[in-house]
């Protein structure tokens, strides 16, 4: 698996750690893997995972996007119908309506935000759905919320939305040639560039949280209070 998805071992081993604390999957001695029957308990699970430690780190979401939707991308290249082609194509035109949004206002830039963001996450859903794997379907919903975090923040970065869009183009061809492994490289490419953009994001938080304490410790000491 780690050969075929381009990942490490740990970031498989994490994931399949995810899957057992969402209570979707049992792993076995001799056997592995075992998919479960989802449960309300599951359901609540998976929940509290997407609203925790995903929304927490943007890094490991990433990591488990990248065992869970390489091999999405892939089964929908396999099983994607006509339907499936039409879902995809009405998503990216959505995004290309949002993209010629006015965004100089402050409204006009919430209706772009709330829109692109929008596009972006049924894109990935309609993937997951072109599979035919009800559970593929129900983990990719499970982290939805984190996703769509992660995608509002990244997509407030210059050019980050047409670059999404071009990528979600380049994957839907894939998928429309019945290509699975051409599907995969796209998939991998899109993933790579939201992981380069959340250690961006993440890099600028940094940054500014010592600037963010230094402007709060001024106010509060009386050093720096005017007289």
């Amino acid at each position: 698996m780690t050969e075929e998805l381009s990942v490490s071992r740990t970031c498989v081993r994490e994931a399949i750690k995810s899957l057992q604390s969402l209570q979707l999957i049992s792993v076995k001695p001799k056997i592995g893997a075992v998919v479960l029957q989802p449960t309300p308990v599951a359901l609540i699970n998976a929940e509290y995972l997407s609203t925790s430690a995903f929304m927490q780190q943007a890094e490991s979401l990433i990591e488990f996007r990248k065992v869970l939707e390489l091999g999405l991308v892939a089964l929908a290249a396999e099983k994607a119908t006509d339907a499936d082609w039409t879902l995809l194509r009405s998503v990216l035109a959505e995004q290309e309506a949002a993209l010629k949004m006015d965004r100089n206002t402050r409204h006009g830039n919430t209706v772009f935000h709330e829109a692109i963001n929008g596009a972006n996450l049924s894109f990935h859903k309609a993937v997951a759905a072109a599979t035919r794997n009800p559970l593929a379907i129900m983990v990719l919903e499970a982290i939805s919320a984190p996703l769509a975090e992660v995608s509002r923040r990244t997509n407030e970065m210059p050019g980050v939305p047409e670059a999404g869009l071009r990528q979600h183009w380049a994957i839907y061809r894939a998928i429309r040639e019945n290509n699975p492994e051409k599907a995969r490289r796209a998939m991998q490419a899109h993933l790579a560039a939201a992981e380069r953009n959340a250690h961006i994001l993440e890099s600028e938080d940094h940054d500014e949280s010592p600037k963010a304490h230094t402007a709060a410790s001024r106010k509060e000491h009386p050093v720096f209070q005017r007289q």
